[in-house]
């Protein structure tokens, strides 16, 4: 409780000018509802009246939660170790927002977390109310469900009922990115952030599932799948980057958006599916069927996740799979400007 008011203090003291007390008082408040409902999953696991189904999910969890600080390395704390059953599919909503003719997404600055490329509610209507807001601005944007997040280390991250029920290497994928966020932070860089914290549960599922050939094997398909549905999706946002550097009327380029898009929907994905014998898995996130609503906005939180991964495998390869000089070389990397970053990985500024 303590933790709480100091941080509703600190933040109502480092407000910014495009924010307001209201903001912050939802997250503090939005956490804490969280926070003070959690139970001890030691304490459930040996309740008699925890149902079963649940107290063996808690018991592969309590598994995943002492390999991630044995075996990968990251901290060993509270984070985990308790249960909250939120009572909604999520936790938290994300707005998204981007130019109508850029790639890089908006960005919102916050104490203790810096700048990042999102602006997360507790309330699924107040995201919706502010993403409209937006939109009268004349920006594309993205209203992202998210089933846990991470304080950083400020607070014990409890396991909620948003992501438990997953498939059980999602959800080992779930905690080790989450706890990679504790082990490392770089305030004001996204993408830094989210693609070490990719490669961190990259790493972390294939070795956890390394004890079982049949399950090493799925885990190396979904992330196929995935790796190749990625591909797909920033194959076209380099596309669109390249049309917005155009020096080409507004009704132009907004025609040739269209064009596009639609065609990364109609064709690009299309042949992902048919590489992969008709996967769907994606169609619900592209809006498929009906509503397809594939935008800039939508499509920077493929970019900020993934945009950067293959530098920080690569340096995991390069240190054997050594974790501990891996997050030695990764913290280094965090003290070079964005543009060092950017040369050294050869990714453009877009």
């Amino acid at each position: 409780m303590l933790k709480t008011v100091c941080l509703l203090i600190i933040c109502s003291l480092v407000l910014t000018a495009c924010e307001s007390i209201g903001y912050y008082s939802q997250a503090v408040s939005g956490h804490w509802d969280i926070w003070r409902q959690r139970q001890s999953i030691e304490t459930l696991i040996a309740d008699d009246s925890t149902e079963a189904d649940l107290k063996t999910r808690l018991l592969y969890l309590q598994a995943v939660r002492e390999f991630a600080a044995t075996d990968l390395l990251l901290p060993d704390n509270n984070s985990y170790r308790y249960y909250s059953d939120v009572g909604r599919q999520f936790v938290v909503w994300n707005v998204f927002a981007a130019d109508e003719f850029a790639v890089t997404p908006k960005q919102w600055c916050f104490p203790v977390a810096g700048c990042v490329s999102y602006k997360g509610y507790f309330s699924r209507q107040d995201a919706v109310d502010y993403a409209a807001r937006l939109e009268t601005e004349g920006y594309d944007t993205h209203v992202g469900g998210v089933v846990a997040y991470s304080t950083l280390g400020w607070f014990d991250d409890p396991v909620l009922s948003t992501f438990i029920w997953q498939d059980e290497m999602r959800l080992a994928g779930l905690v080790f990115h989450e706890l990679a966020h504790q082990k490392l932070y770089f305030p004001g860089d996204t993408s830094l952030n989210e693609s070490f914290a990719m490669a961190v549960e990259i790493a972390g599922v294939a070795r956890w599932s390394g004890s079982s050939s049949s399950t090493r094997a799925d885990s190396t398909k979904y992330q196929q799948i995935h790796a190749d549905f990625v591909a797909t999706m920033l194959n076209g946002r380099q596309q669109l980057a390249r049309l917005y550097q155009a020096e080409i009327s507004v009704a132009v380029m907004k025609r040739r958006k269209q064009e596009i898009i639609r065609h990364m929907i109609d064709v690009d994905y299309l042949s992902f599916k048919q590489r992969w014998n008709g996967v769907n898995s994606y169609d619900t996130w592209l809006g498929l069927p009906d509503m397809p609503d594939l935008n800039n906005a939508k499509l920077s939180t493929i970019s900020s996740y993934y945009q950067m991964l293959p530098i920080f495998e690569r340096i995991l390869s390069e240190e054997g799979g050594d974790l501990a000089a891996f997050y030695q070389r990764v913290e280094k990397l965090g003290t070079l400007s964005t543009e060092q970053r950017q040369r050294l990985l050869e990714f453009p500024s877009q």
